[in-house]
């Protein structure tokens, strides 16, 4: 968060943080309102624009905030590990979850941008890489046979975090669902 801060104010942006709580329990209505409270409390326009930096959830959360904030507002995604890099930061689907139904609260509000930095995986501990290795695993079996060899072929490097290896990996994800939504964006046909 400070090194994204800085990096902003240094570019002249005015800079306000709302941390989220991590963790599929906090994708909620009353988190969201914390969201919403925060905006209108400064207050921030329709010029404003929100940067989601975290995993999935918090994706999803800030996601369905700038959807919804005075009927849409700007939203980068800085997707900080691999399962939000090659999955959820791609594709515009924003939700929150209702005590009744995951993902029943939500909206498709394409990010701006999305800003991949390969050293936030460092920071992710075995179990989190693996649930992202596996999403990537899928992609290759489900979408692409030859990424798949080339996912056996490296899966060492991957594995240390090679930044090349890393970087190509996440890139033909992203890739490959985006062919996935460009194909039916709104889910219609699912």
């Amino acid at each position: 968060l400070d090194k994204v801060r800085g990096v902003l104010e240094q570019a002249g942006v005015n800079v306000d943080s709302v941390i989220l709580p991590d963790g599929e329990q906090y994708k909620s209505l009353a988190v969201l309102d914390t969201v919403f409270t925060a905006l209108l409390q400064k207050p921030h326009g329709r010029d404003t624009t929100l940067v989601a930096l975290g995993g999935g959830v918090v994706g999803d959360l800030t996601g369905f905030a700038a959807a919804s904030y005075q009927r849409g507002v700007r939203f980068i995604q800085v997707p900080t590990t691999l399962l939000s890099q090659v999955d959820s930061s791609v594709g515009g689907k924003t939700a929150v979850n209702h005590p009744l139904g995951k993902n029943m609260i939500g909206a498709f509000y394409q990010p701006a941008s999305v800003v991949v930095d390969l050293d936030c995986l460092k920071t992710l501990p075995p179990r989190e890489l693996a649930s992202g290795l596996a999403e990537v695993i899928k992609y290759g079996i489900i979408l692409d046979g030859a990424f798949f060899n080339w996912l056996e072929e490296n899966l060492d490097a991957l594995l240390r975090l090679d930044g090349p290896a890393m970087a190509y990996c996440i890139r033909r994800c992203c890739e490959l669902k985006a062919e996935v939504v460009a194909a039916d964006e709104r889910e219609t046909g699912l």
